[in-house]
């Protein structure tokens, strides 16, 4: 069947336009007017729409989403415009993530990431808070520090960059005074290292200690230790030539119980009095200690007057007196009259009519008492009016002041800056104070309790996280065991060893006492111990008894695997660990 439309017949209504307000037909708009996007009366097709749409956001922003850099998602497939917020901080493709942080895609991915196309928009930096407020903040003059001292006293004593002044513009003394004759360094500090023309004291350079048995050239510059042990009676060690490596300090002692007789070399040592000597007696169980000094060396074991190099005392009597003899640059005995009692009774001095603070000065005959006048005093300087008048006007070359300096003012300053409330603020640690820091730049004492973002701290050691002090004591040390630093006894004490024993593993130093005859005392073996460096002995005994220090495992004193019996006098022995071997120091 066919039906057939006919166009409305003359006189019909017409149609209107589709619009806003009026209901009627629409056409569809033409590319330009699509484009150009003036007319309101026109439909564009779906497609055309989406086209224009599309056009209309390239390179807008697309939110994603949250991305933790700590696990990345997948990104190679990723759009320009795609926005995703950091909620896990970490590192990824080269930067540093923070969170809150964005992620920003500049360009297609395209199946492959590339770290060129990913912008970081940083969030970590903006202001959280201004002097602890948030919010619409309004400073108070309690927020504000730093205010120089002068915007609220007007004092010039406050103020910085003040033209300097001489002390003496103010004491008039002469020691304020500049210009006055020099002291040498040593004058003020009372160093030794200040002076010149002072004699070398040679450096202990090595610390070398051995074992001999034999005879020995020492031909090294330091500091020695000879330990004698070979069951005879001589044994020569030969010191070098003066100039040709000095030994700086040098100690013989016996480890077994032979004596020994130790030879020197001809010329080469000198013992009490300057008296030279070329062989040594060192009995057995005895230490004798040297040092080099000028030429030859000296005993530093000897208690008696006469070892020192400059005093020679030849049969003294009692009532001599030491004096020094120009001639012969020594210290020598000599007899003092009995007479002499007071200065007065010596020869050449008269103290007739002495008083107080007199002084003895030589007439060209006798030292007399008398006063000292500053005209009698040579060498001294001249002196300006001012060293008498103490008046600042007497100086010259003083520096011009600023009207500020004499009228105190504030508006008689130049330059002065815009000062904020705080600036009529007291210091001080009351209300509405500005807090101001101490000589050593430390907070007063002020209340504390509403500061934030403090880090916790402990009031004592033992609170630390890392430190153990349980059942501490006094004299306790800290020893770190590999986790945490833990109390440990300086001395592990035993009172009194009666019996033989095997010493026990100190944690540094351990203190025995014996008391009783034949009694051994046995040393723990380093290997099996792993016994530390540093570790040692103090073996004291209480009373006349020999006692005998035994090896364990091969390992003893010195490299020598012998057990060593003391004298039988008392001793105070020293065994130390080196970590291979124990010695005696």
């Amino acid at each position: 069947m066919s039906v057939l439309f006919l166009p409305p017949s003359a006189g019909a209504a017409s149609i209107p336009d589709a619009s806003e307000t009026v209901k009627g037909k629409i056409r569809i708009a033409t590319s330009a007017e699509a484009t150009a996007g003036t007319d309101d009366l026109t439909s564009m097709t779906p497609l055309k729409v989406k086209s224009v749409v599309d056009a209309a956001v390239v390179g807008g922003v697309t939110y994603q989403g949250t991305f933790d850099a700590s696990s990345p998602a997948d990104l190679s497939n990723a759009s320009k415009g795609d926005l995703y917020i950091i909620s896990v901080a970490g590192s990824y493709q080269g930067q540093d993530w923070a969170v809150g942080d964005h992620l920003l895609i500049n360009a297609d991915m395209g199946g492959t990431l590339d770290p060129n196309k990913i912008d970081k928009v940083d969030n970590t930096d903006s202001v959280t808070s201004v002097a602890g407020r948030t919010g619409a903040v309004v400073l108070s003059t309690a927020d504000i520090s730093g205010l120089a001292t002068v915007a609220t006293s007007g004092a010039y004593s406050d103020l910085s960059g003040t033209p300097s002044l001489a002390t003496v513009a103010t004491t008039g003394a002469y020691s304020d005074l500049s210009g006055t004759p020099s002291l040498a360094t040593v004058a003020t500090t009372g160093a030794y290292s200040d002076l010149t023309g002072a004699p070398d004291v040679p450096v202990l350079e090595n610390n070398f200690v051995t074992t001999t048995s034999t005879a020995a050239a020492i031909s090294e510059n330091g500091h020695y230790a000879y330990w004698l042990n070979n069951n005879t009676s001589s044994i020569t060690l030969t010191l070098p030539v003066q100039g040709a490596g000095v030994v700086a300090y040098l100690t013989f002692a016996t480890l077994d119980s032979v004596g020994h007789t130790v030879t020197l070399g001809s010329g080469q040592f000198r013992l009490s009095g300057g008296v030279s000597a070329t062989s040594l007696s060192i009995p057995a169980g005895t230490t004798r200690s040297f040092y080099y000094y000028g030429a030859t060396y000296w005993e530093l074991s000897s208690n008696e007057l006469n070892e020192l190099g400059d005093v020679t005392i030849t049969s003294p009597s009692n009532g001599e007196a030491i004096v020094y003899n120009s001639t012969s640059g020594l210290w020598e005995n000599s007899t003092v009259s009995a007479t002499v009692a007071a200065l007065d009774d010596i020869g050449d001095v008269d103290t007739t009519g002495v008083s107080t603070n007199n002084v003895l000065k030589y007439d060209g005959a006798n030292w007399v008492d008398g006063s000292v006048a500053y005209s009698e005093v040579t060498g001294t300087p001249t002196l300006a009016t001012v060293a008498t008048s103490g008046a600042y006007s007497d100086l010259s070359g003083t520096p011009s002041l600023a009207t500020v300096a004499t009228t105190g003012a504030y508006s008689d300053l130049s330059g002065t800056p815009t000062l904020g409330t705080a600036a009529a603020l007291d210091v001080g640690t009351s209300a509405n104070n500005v807090v101001q820091l101490d000589g050593s730049a430390r907070l007063p004492a002020v209340d504390g309790s509403q500061l934030i973002n403090l880090p916790s701290g402990a009031a004592t050691l033992g609170a630390l996280s890392d430190v153990d002090t349980t059942g501490q004591a006094a004299g306790d040390l800290l020893k770190y065991d590999g986790t945490n630093w833990v109390a440990v006894p300086r001395f592990e004490v035993v009172t009194t060893v009666t019996a033989s024993t095997a010493l026990t593993v100190p944690e540094m130093e351990q203190l025995v006492r014996t008391s009783g005859s034949g009694i051994t005392l046995t040393l723990p073996n380093i290997a099996s111990n792993s016994i530390p460096a540093g570790v040692r002995y103090q073996v004291k005994v209480t009373d006349s008894n020999s006692i005998t220090i035994a090896p364990n495992g091969g390992e003893f004193l010195e490299g020598v695997n012998a057990s060593y019996a003391t004298s039988g006098a008392k001793e105070a022995l020293t065994v130390l660990c080196d970590g291979t071997g124990w010695w005696f120091v």
